[in-house]
């Protein structure tokens, strides 16, 4: 496996785990109406915009590379 396929692969996982992990605090902060749920909720969706912004700055990149 190249590095350019690890990489994706990583931003690929770390972004579902992201959608994953935004779903399940979703789902507590509306059953136990816990604030510390809604913070998790906000900092998965920021890290969902970051990696996809990252995911699209590398593409870019690496096919000028190649």
């Amino acid at each position: 496996m190249s590095l350019k396929s690890f990489h994706i692969f990583f931003i690929l996982s770390s972004l579902l785990l992201a959608i994953y992990f935004s779903f399940w605090s979703y789902k507590h902060w509306i059953n136990f109406s816990d604030n510390s749920y809604l913070v998790y909720l906000l900092l998965s969706i920021i890290s969902f915009v970051i990696l996809s912004f990252y995911s699209r700055v590398f593409m870019k990149k690496f096919k000028s590379i190649i």
